[in-house]
């Protein structure tokens, strides 16, 4: 009788401190994403030589940061589902000019502008491989639904100005990334991710702060 309280007694703990180690392996996390993104190929200006506007000076920026909130659910710790909403960063285009005050003092002066302006929310499937108790690589792959607004220089007759275009779509997203946590309730992530918005390849890298509840 005693050997047969101690066996279901050892059964018991072991079944408890596996569920436990199971469960310390599921949880919810929400996290703050701080990005660089870049657009490849993005010519806000087609059909101009950017090159011949003098005394114009043209001035275009296609890498700038962004940021994503998410929230996301471990399941085990191999396999994870992420959903987020993303600000990406404003590619942009100015035209400047010079101007002369009375005093001579020369200032730059913008007469045309405009940008390459995303929102988007995205699901995910994530990967995880834990090389430690802190380190871990992971990969992820997810849908993109994003809502683009583009403002183009154009020339005409009576000189130039911007052509304003919206666009919205679904795209494939990829990315590979390493974490390392810090402890049970904090973890950072480096990632790099490609996806394509309005038909422009987007490069995204990025470097996340998950917190476990």
């Amino acid at each position: 009788m005693k050997l047969l309280c101690k066996t279901a007694i050892c059964v018991l703990s072991f079944v408890s401190l596996n569920t436990a180690a199971k469960n310390a392996n599921q949880f919810s996390y929400i996290g703050i994403n701080f990005q660089k993104n870049s657009y490849d190929d993005l010519n806000l200006s087609p059909n101009i030589d950017t090159t011949q506007l003098t005394p114009l000076k043209y001035d275009e920026k296609t890498s700038e940061s962004g940021y994503r909130g998410l929230v996301g659910y471990q399941f085990n710790r191999y396999i994870a589902v992420e959903t987020g909403i993303t600000s990406f960063g404003k590619a942009s285009f100015s035209l400047e000019e010079d101007q002369t005050d009375t005093n001579g003092n020369i200032t730059q002066k913008t007469i045309q502008g405009g940008e390459f302006s995303t929102l988007a929310a995205d699901i995910r499937a994530i990967g995880t491989y834990p090389i430690n108790n802190s380190l871990f690589i992971k990969a992820q792959v997810g849908i993109l639904a994003w809502n683009n607004d583009m403002s183009i220089l154009v020339e005409g007759v009576e000189g130039f100005s911007t052509q304003k275009e919206s666009d919205s779509g679904v795209s494939l997203l990829t990315g590979l990334g390493v974490g390392y946590g810090f402890n049970d309730s904090m973890a950072i992530t480096f990632d790099f991710e490609r996806t394509e918005i309005a038909e422009i390849t987007t490069k995204i890298l990025g470097v996340s702060l998950l917190v476990r509840f």
